[in-house]
């Protein structure tokens, strides 16, 4: 199994981090968007809103995997 690389900032060095579209987040979770929209609207979740565009860091997803055991090696090895 092929290891993915980190990324990294060329400025300062730190981690940089993956950002998902609803839709895709959705795909990764085999949930619907509508649950992905209900956890951002009750801000269960966090997210970053660029003008009209959402996006969800991997981080958040991972920690949502955490409540799901069987997604969360799955996940694990997608988000890499």
């Amino acid at each position: 199994m092929v290891k993915a690389r980190e990324r990294y900032c060329p400025h300062c060095g730190n981690t940089q981090e993956r950002y998902y579209s609803i839709e895709t987040a959705a795909q990764l979770m085999d949930c619907s968007e509508q649950f992905f929209r209900n956890l951002i609207r009750d801000r269960r979740i966090g997210y970053v809103k660029l003008g009209r565009m959402v996006k969800i860091p991997s981080s958040e997803l991972k920690k949502l995997a955490n409540f799901i055991p069987s997604l969360d090696e799955e996940l694990d090895e997608i988000l890499r």
